[in-house]
């Protein structure tokens, strides 16, 4: 079904998605601005508190506004993702995942690790990537490495 949409648009949906998630990741660590939505009496947003009571064990607690990262991140990107994989499966999220998508950076950049080999009946240069060899500590530990 997605595999129709051309790589270039998809290209561009990656981006955004990454953008955003990044955004989102930063303002988990730093967010003085989305405070401000959540502000009582605020004038356009859905978030703002109100200033009823809200009782708890018979007593009414505070309402404080709120940086709305955490929110958005737990209650929105997280359940999509899982929404995306159930109903439109590996193919979407393959293609679309910010995460893949960054980890493809130094490959875009040209920056991988390669190794120079020449023949030496030609003289003729190739570059050839650098690989785990099955017999190194890496090669033998490889999924104890990945789900540490």
């Amino acid at each position: 079904m997605f595999a129709t949409i051309p790589e270039r648009q998809m290209h561009w949906v990656r981006w955004v998605l990454t953008v955003g998630w990044l955004l989102i990741i930063a303002s988990l660590f730093y967010d003085p601005w989305t405070a401000a939505l959540t502000e009582p009496g605020h004038p356009w947003s859905l978030l703002a508190l109100t200033d009823s009571c809200v009782q708890v064990q018979g007593q009414c607690v505070v309402q404080e506004p709120y940086p709305i990262g955490a929110t958005i991140f737990w209650g929105a990107v997280v359940p999509a993702g899982i929404f995306i994989l159930l109903i439109f499966g590996h193919e979407l999220w393959r293609r679309i995942c910010p995460l893949s998508f960054l980890s493809q950076i130094p490959r875009a950049l040209g920056k991988q690790r390669q190794f120079r080999r020449e023949n030496q009946k030609t003289g003729k240069v190739r570059f050839e990537l650098a690989k785990v060899k099955p017999d190194s500590w890496l090669g033998r530990n490889y999924l104890y490495f990945q789900f540490a």
